[in-house]
């Protein structure tokens, strides 16, 4: 008897110790930061820390002293990009991040690569080199971006002994001060190899030996959205050449020679882009093209007030009309958001520009002012008609339902926030227009309107991070930036639509910003920056309905949890035959 209490204690015991050992994982790496000194802000060294254990999906960060910026969105986002880009399901899992250092530092966005890299190496049992370190922004598909203080960082890892130092991708030119360094020739007068990395997976490859990332090499366009586009880009140049014509027969009071110029330009352009067949491009042109043309004929009849009073009201009542019925529209797709995004933006857009009209009207030199504005706004409507035919067109279903919506706002605009507040810490007042936009934001927040914010909360994320993606890095990289992220959006947009899911907006995006990269490469890197934001929204949301989910297991605790049984099942074994010698000596005792 005495014997089975004892094996009773061991299994306990070794249950005790080594299950939630096995059931959490640890992990640590360096962390490069600028911290402040007496002297001002120079490279430091922090210790970035993670344990992961089962949980529910919360993201816990403890940092010791507090860090100069809001570090706990960039590493909720971190881990979002990093469980994406496993294609792991992390609802059940919680992830404890600490990071201390000596003296407070300026995290935020710029540890998002190392925190990235590390969840990536906890969750995957991957062996990390301690001789490397990371320092870099994580965005939308793994792009790792540029970030500031790179000279001060190298220091600072020298100065700890690290062999490699990961930059971001086109940052090897720094600017410092009002002087340019060439971190390539600066880290070989330290001894410390500096790398450029473009990529999540190729940081893990250079951390790790493994490479991450699945490629695609071809975006799966589906059938519905080429024959949709090209219809809709087919009416808006057919709508621009019956314009034209229009237009050339009429009498103008004023000079309109550059508006007919510039018409002319947009539809030629509108013309080449649809026999390139990139769809999205002929639209936006002949569109622009429109507007052009919209405002010569409106110039040519020379309304009155009152007509242009009328005008303007029956656009107003056009938009009432159509927004109500939009708003009735169910929404299950990520195709189906964001089709709805553009449509409700294109009508506000174009009530703006009714209201602006209005308030022209007792201008003295009003006529082409006015009639452009009421052009516009009448184009917008039209737009957002077109963009309305690509809700229904059916994919992969989202769980869409208000809070989850909410919640995703809300996750933007804290993302935009924080890379604001970190850009500002180096050009302070540079970004009050995305401020603005962030207002904007929380403001359809407050109302419920949950789509437009998302949408308004990603722009101003993708104008921040396109700020950052030119941070110290010369104008004559500017076209390679842009190549860099179109290839990423490309193997996002790509992947999403092996699964099902196709990013509707974000793939225009990114035949725009590749149709405007040889004429107007800014335009370029801002579409491409909105591309690839808007390239895998479905981070933000789980999957409606329909399919179990996947129960993940864990072989070492496995491998416990039968050790266990085994020994439990000895133990009954030795625990039953004692109990059978002990009747049998009672039995024995009785005779």
């Amino acid at each position: 008897m005495h014997n089975m209490k004892k094996l009773l204690f061991l299994f306990i015991l070794l249950n005790i110790l080594l299950i939630p050992n096995v059931i959490a994982k640890q992990g640590h790496m360096k962390l490069l930061a600028v911290q402040e000194t007496e002297a001002g802000m120079e490279g430091g060294i922090a210790d970035l820390y993670l344990e992961v254990k089962p949980g529910s999906g919360r993201v816990f960060l403890e940092t010791f002293p507090l860090t100069k910026t809001d570090t706990q969105m960039s590493t909720r986002f971190a881990k979002a990009i990093a469980c994406d880009a496993l294609e792991k399901d992390c609802d059940d899992i919680d992830f404890f991040y600490t990071i201390t250092a000596d003296s407070p530092i300026i995290a935020g966005p710029s540890a998002g690569s190392s925190i990235a890299v590390l969840t990536i190496a906890v969750l995957e049992d991957l062996k990390l080199d301690d001789s490397i370190a990371t320092t870099g922004t994580i965005n939308s598909g793994g792009l790792i971006g540029p970030v500031g203080g790179l000279k001060a960082k190298i220091e600072a890892a020298k100065k700890i002994g690290l062999k490699k130092v990961l930059i971001p991708a086109g940052e090897i030119i720094a600017k410092v001060g009002n002087t340019t360094v060439d971190l390539k020739n600066f880290s070989k007068a330290l001894d410390i190899d500096v790398m450029e990395v473009s990529t999540l997976s190729e940081a893990v490859n250079q951390f790790a030996g493994k490479e991450i990332a699945q490629k695609h090499s071809k975006i799966d366009i589906s059938d519905d959205y080429k024959e949709t586009m090209k219809s809709l880009a087919k009416g808006l140049c057919d709508r621009s050449n019956k314009l034209r014509a229009e237009s050339v027969k009429l009498d103008y009071s004023i000079n309109v020679s550059v508006i007919q110029e510039n018409a002319k330009n947009l539809t030629s352009k509108g013309r080449e882009a649809f026999e390139k067949q990139t769809f999205y491009s002929s639209a936006s042109y002949c569109f622009g093209a429109n507007i052009e043309y919209s405002t010569l004929l409106l110039i040519s009849k020379n309304l009155t007030k009152e007509e242009l009073e009328i005008e303007i009201q029956r656009l107003k009542m056009n938009i009432s009309d159509f927004r109500s019925k939009v708003d009735g529209l169910d929404k299950k797709t990520i195709t189906d958001l964001e089709s709805y995004i553009v449509v409700k933006e294109r009508l506000a857009e174009a009530e703006e520009s009714a209201e602006q009209a209005f308030g022209m009207l007792n201008s003295t030199n009003r006529t082409e002012r006015v009639a452009r504005v009421i052009a516009y706004a009448s184009e917008r409507v039209n737009s957002a008609y077109s963009w309305a035919t690509f809700i229904g067109k059916g994919g992969r279903e989202i769980n869409m339902d208000k809070d989850v919506m909410k919640k995703s706002c809300q996750s933007k605009i804290s993302e935009a926030d924080e890379r604001k507040q970190y850009v500002e810490l180096y050009f302070p007042g540079t970004l009050d227009h995305v401020k603005g936009e962030v207002d904007r934001a929380a403001e359809e927040l407050s109302k419920g309107n949950y789509e437009i914010c998302l949408s308004l909360a990603s722009r101003a994320k993708a104008d921040v991070d396109m700020v950052l993606s030119v941070f110290g890095v010369d104008s004559a990289q500017y076209e390679n930036i842009v190549d860099r992220k179109l290839e990423i959006v490309k193997n996002n947009i790509a992947e999403q639509a092996s699964k099902g899911v196709f990013p509707i907006l974000s793939y225009s995006y990114y035949e725009y910003a590749s149709s405007l990269k040889g004429t107007d490469i800014l335009s370029a890197l801002i579409y491409s920056e909105y591309a690839l934001e808007l390239s895998d929204l479905d981070i933000y949301f789980r999957e409606s309905g329909g399919r179990a989910k996947k129960i993940s297991i864990d072989e070492n605790l496995l491998a416990v949890f039968l050790a266990g049984v085994v020994i439990g099942f000895v133990a009954a074994l030795l625990v039953r035959n004692s109990g059978k010698a002990d009747i049998k000596k009672r039995k024995k005792s009785r005779l």
